[in-house]
């Protein structure tokens, strides 16, 4: 795996960038102007399955809906990517990114093919990186959470929330499915950038996930009968 501790972090800065001008343009463009960019640059399934703005696979992920949509999400971008970034190289990294916000993106429209509500933000490719740090870098401590935290517990973590968050349909405003298949992506592009690592990554995951899964179980009971 590749290791350049001394190389700046070049392509998590410009995303960062990128975003919060693309955020400004939309927030001082004209009412009638900033919509019609809306529906051009936004994801929109029935379009992508029918081949048409297929070019929004990438630009939806550069769009935020708030300026809380925007900070989270960038701030998640920061703490992850200017560590994973340096470890796996900027390439690579973009790469992984790129692919986990586009694949997330084709999965969800090939699920809902008729769907004509927009989708926009970074989260699926942001997702990809979570997974990345799960399994190449699972004790490092970020704090994409706020708190500082192990990848292993960030991952875990966010992986649980947006499984329940599916599960019980919650929140429907936001598209959790996508945050899953950008995970997804990012998780077999970690195999592929080092075998090795990833797999004793996972293994740390497994165990851990068992962990929490004793501890929700019977906690309760152990404390209760003490």
């Amino acid at each position: 795996m590749h290791s350049d501790s001394d190389s700046e972090p070049r392509f998590t800065y410009l995303i960062v960038i990128l975003c919060v001008l693309v955020y400004f343009i939309f927030i001082y463009s004209p009412e009638k102007l900033g919509l019609s960019l809306l529906y051009k640059l936004s994801l929109l399934p029935s379009d992508i399955m029918n081949g048409q703005n297929r070019f929004s696979l990438i630009t939806y992920m550069f769009i935020h809906l708030n300026l809380m949509h925007l900070v989270t999400n960038m701030f998640v971008l920061m703490s992850v990517g200017t560590v994973l970034e340096r470890r796996v190289g900027s390439l690579r990294f973009a790469l992984v990114y790129l692919f986990s916000g586009i694949i997330g993106g084709l999965l969800h429209s090939s699920v809902d093919p008729s769907s004509i509500s927009p989708v926009i933000g970074a989260s699926g490719a942001v997702f990809g990186l979570i997974a990345m740090l799960l399994l190449l870098m699972p004790f490092m401590i970020t704090t994409a959470l706020v708190i500082p935290l192990p990848g292993v517990v960030v991952g875990i973590g966010m992986l649980v929330v947006e499984v329940m968050s599916l599960l019980l349909n919650q929140d429907v405003s936001v598209a959790h499915d996508i945050h899953l298949y950008g995970f997804l992506v990012g998780g077999v592009s970690a195999f592929v950038i080092d075998y090795n690592k990833a797999l004793r990554g996972l293994i740390i995951a497994v165990v851990a996930l068992l962990a929490l899964y004793m501890w929700v179980s019977y906690g309760g009971q152990f404390s209760v009968n003490l």
